[in-house]
């Protein structure tokens, strides 16, 4: 089923243009599954927005990413579409293509016979701006005027004409998807069925690899691979089924910032940095992921003299691996099928070793108090972690915090 994000182009408390949208939901349900997104959410456009402000705005971009298609619900203020509509296309067009290509559909209800006539000329101009680029539907105009006559009290549209002709173009609309997903679903079986150059190989010291053993190497493996570039853009992506991260070509090409939570890209960039200038080659995060145990790494990318080519990410799901040793699946010495737990013979027994400061036993219990009782490894409660920034839900990710050892785990501060 298509998946529609519907744009009410208004923070007014009460608005025709919502209500047009919620019937579409409705009526539209067997044919495409629209969400409503109140633009009204988001901050007023400014280039000064600091970033830790930009979270509504990310989650918005998310969105748009994974919608089919989009629609636009405008009124019309003087002449114009309201501010509020323009600053939401502003955060989806500044230093970001996330509208480019994408199938959209503008409609529009107003109180006058003309309806939003004008309002949606400017919009047309907006949406197949350079910037915006998007894949605006020909025609197919959705104008309805004389709301008053149009519209139920309890918020119907109930004027069959208008019905009619919504219907029709929505239809065209969901057609007009198609077109493009099939174009795309082409190029994907095509690259997928035969690289770019299908009889290339490649050499390496070990062996040789054609490009299609290559591509479906990283389909293979059970971990996915991320890559950051250089220049900090997101580049590249294995296509590993039900990945732990869900990607998607049109983050392609984005910064770091751009393509990560506001809140985690401190925590990414002190990373990157780190290995950028040379102070780590390696980070390694165990997170909670989806409900299972997972462990991001990130290893520094270098050419042979150790030039930084960008940040590889791998991540994957441990779950497998934890139960096989949990159920003892390394119990035994594989070079001599003994269990690690029993020996050849039982040593002498030994006097317990004493404290000279003290003359006390190691092995004694000088306090019954259950305060000095240390608590197993595994009666304590693991503690759940965000898996996008990798901070706990008591605590927070200090992007400059680097006393973990990202080889071991260990804080380099702990005795």
């Amino acid at each position: 089923m298509m998946k529609i994000l519907a744009f009410v182009g208004t923070n007014a408390d009460f608005s025709y243009n919502r209500l047009l949208l919620r019937f579409m939901k409705k009526h539209f349900k067997q044919m495409a599954d629209i969400e409503i997104y109140e633009v009204g959410k988001l901050p007023p456009f400014s280039v000064d927005t600091p970033l830790s402000e930009q979270t509504e705005i990310w989650k918005l971009k998310q969105k748009v990413k994974e919608a089919d298609g989009l629609v636009f619900s405008t009124p019309e203020y003087d002449h114009g579409i309201p501010a509020v509509l323009k600053s939401a296309i502003e955060w989806l067009s500044y230093k970001t293509k996330v509208l480019s290509e994408k199938p959209a559909m503008i409609v529009g209800v107003a109180y006058g016979r003309q309806a939003s006539a004008r309002s949606q000329v400017q919009m047309r101009q907006i949406l197949i701006s350079p910037d915006c680029n998007t894949n605006l539907i020909p025609g197919s105009e959705v104008l309805i005027g004389n709301v008053r006559d149009t519209f139920a009290k309890d918020g119907r549209l109930v004027d069959q004409e208008a019905i009619d002709n919504l219907e029709k173009c929505f239809e065209h609309f969901i057609e007009y998807i198609q077109i493009f997903k099939n174009t795309d679903r082409e190029g994907l079986d095509m690259a997928i069925k035969q690289p770019t150059i299908s009889d290339a190989y490649i050499n390496f010291p070990t062996g040789r690899l054609t490009l299609k053993e290559v591509q479906q190497i990283f389909s293979t493996i059970p971990f996915e691979v991320d890559l950051i570039d250089s220049t900090d853009h997101f580049a590249w992506f294995s296509d590993k089924p039900n990945r732990e991260h869900v990607r998607n070509t049109a983050s392609l090409g984005e910064t770091v910032q751009e393509c990560h939570p506001p809140m985690a890209v401190p925590a990414v960039m002190s990373i990157i940095n780190s290995f950028r200038e040379g102070k780590k080659d390696v980070v390694t995060r165990p997170l909670w992921m989806n409900g299972h145990r997972s462990l991001i790494q990130y290893y520094a990318l270098r050419d042979i003299n150790g030039h930084y080519l960008g940040t590889i990410e791998f991540t994957g799901s441990v779950e497998y691996i934890l139960n096989l040793f949990e159920n003892g699946a390394w119990s035994k010495d594989a070079t001599t099928g003994a269990s690690k737990s029993t020996n050849d013979s039982a040593p002498e027994e030994e006097e317990p070793a004493v404290d000279a400061s003290t003359g006390a036993s190691e092995n004694s219990d000088d306090s019954d108090d259950e305060e000095n009782t240390p608590v197993a490894a595994d009666e304590r409660p693991a503690e759940e972690t965000d898996a996008t920034t990798g901070a706990s839900e008591t605590g927070s990710v200090d992007a400059e915090d680097d006393t973990a050892d990202a080889s071991t785990g260990a804080s380099e501060n702990d005795d």
